[in-house]
């Protein structure tokens, strides 16, 4: 199916053109529409590549949220964080060889002891046989350390049998439970097989005319099949018409 919205606009290669089952194009309008009230608006399922976009400025965008059911591979993952004068600006994620999750808090020693128990939903996420602790002190004392670590809490003490009460942050970092056959450093293909002509950007844009002629062939194979249809019709008439005499 073919369609023009006013004038052309950005013209794949030709070869695109013969094997795409809709292709729509504009210069200032959007090229293709898809909505749904109940079910997807876009479905796009290939033994290669679902859905490529690609574009000068942005390949994708999204107003809503996005899911993502399998693993997400980008060069960077960035946040959007706005700022007090009204501006965007961009924030850097930490990245890691391994799945960790993490969390925080603070608590405070009574006589150099101090039991802090695990959030209960995030040791559900982690793995709790093998977590890591690290522990900064808010005062002065003579340094913390981790007694002993269980899957639902961990001890603190006091260095050198120290007896303060002093208040402390910790940070928690944990392997994912849910990921076990994680590689550390694992190679990956960023050339997706994509078809030749999404690839060679650079190959021949088709002119004016050879839209237009794709275009015709496009009708001619509709006025054929129509000619097909309307020749069945009448044979399915003379055989009604046939038994009924």
């Amino acid at each position: 199916m073919f369609g023009v919205s006013g004038t052309y606009g950005p013209n794949p290669s030709t070869n695109l053109l013969s094997t795409a089952g809709v292709f729509g194009t504009s210069d200032a309008q959007v090229g293709v529409i898809g909505t749904s009230n109940s079910s997807a608006g876009v479905l796009g399922f290939s033994n290669n590549v679902g859905v490529y976009g690609g574009g000068a400025n942005y390949a994708g965008y999204f107003t809503g949220n996005l899911y993502v059911s399998g693993q997400i591979i980008a060069g960077t993952k960035d946040a959007i964080v706005p700022f007090p004068d009204g501006s965007h600006r961009l924030m850097h994620c930490m990245e890691s060889p391994e799945h960790w999750f993490e969390d925080f808090g603070t608590a405070r020693l009574k006589h150099g002891r101090a039991v802090v128990r695990l959030d209960v939903d995030f040791a559900k996420t982690i793995r709790t046989g093998d977590y890591r602790v690290f522990l900064t002190p808010e005062g002065d004392c003579r340094g913390l350390y981790v007694h002993r670590k269980s899957g639902a809490s961990f001890e603190v003490r006091e260095l050198a049998g120290g007896t303060s009460s002093v208040a402390f942050s910790y940070r928690i970092v944990g392997r994912r439970k849910d990921i076990r056959a994680e590689q550390r450093f694992a190679k990956i293909d960023t050339r997706l097989p994509l078809p030749a002509a999404a690839a060679t950007r650079a190959a021949r844009k088709p002119t004016p005319a050879a839209l237009r002629k794709f275009a015709a062939s496009l009708g001619k194979d509709a006025r054929a099949r129509q000619a097909k249809d309307a020749m069945k019709a009448r044979r399915l008439r003379a055989l009604r018409n046939r038994s009924r005499a």
